[in-house]
């Protein structure tokens, strides 16, 4: 009696194994496949849809031959076990392959759009660097050029400054000498006039004796030719 019991416990964790609901998973009808969802584990119960290939399925329980199943619209039912696969189909695969293939397509197009979008304005910017930096290789020729001259002009006014500076330096002797020349020449002037006074006088003078010469002359001539008349008379 015990050992029936032991035996009906084994059977019954058996059979409950096998009809133990597994993890919820999705899983697909397998490739080039239109398969039945029934109502029951067998071909006699009642067909509730048709699922083709790549139909995801999302597994509620499973044994040996067939899986419960619920699919996208929420219906549940049963589906032979051998045509439902964990991976995804060939055919889902190429799709999503030929998808992420547009989707690289694309972006890859979106990178050379933006590569060309990038290099014109890059272009763009070493143009306008180019015509800038000539512009400033003009102006720093026309500095260079500006300070080269200002530095030539500031030798120039150095060597004058130079000049003048050694000038300036017997400035005081050359006006010392200045106010002695003018003193002397005042003492010229003064001794020139007095010499022209002094002249003046002997001028005079000698005119006053010339003058007194000429007129005891013209007197003894006029004594002498009376005398002379005189002498005749008595003859």
């Amino acid at each position: 009696m015990r050992f029936i019991s032991v035996f009906f416990i084994f059977f019954m964790l058996a059979a409950y194994m096998a009809v133990l609901p597994a993890y919820a998973d999705t899983r697909y009808v397998d490739d080039q496949l239109i398969i039945t969802l029934r109502a029951g584990r067998s071909s006699d119960h009642k067909i509730l849809k048709t699922l083709k290939t790549g139909a995801p399925v999302e597994v509620l329980e499973e044994d040996d031959k067939y899986l419960k199943v619920r699919i996208s619209d929420g219906s549940v039912g049963y589906v032979l076990r051998q045509y439902i696969s964990s991976e995804l189909p060939k055919t889902l695969v190429i799709d999503r392959l030929e998808k992420e293939k547009s989707s690289l397509q694309k972006r890859i197009k979106d990178t050379e759009d933006a590569k060309n979008a990038l290099q014109t304005k890059y272009n763009a910017i070493q143009n306008k660097y180019k015509e800038e930096l000539s512009e400033i290789t003009s102006q720093s020729s026309t500095v260079e050029q500006n300070l080269a001259q200002a530095l030539k002009n500031e030798r120039t006014l150095a060597e004058k400054y130079n000049i003048l500076l050694a000038q300036s330096e017997n400035v005081v002797e050359i006006t010392a000498e200045r106010d002695q020349l003018l003193e002397t020449n005042k003492k010229l002037t003064a001794e020139v006039q007095n010499l022209q006074v002094v002249n003046d006088k002997i001028s005079d003078s000698r005119m006053i004796k010339w003058f007194l010469a000429g007129g005891g002359v013209l007197l003894l001539g006029w004594i002498i030719g009376k005398i002379s008349r005189k002498k005749r008379s008595r003859l």
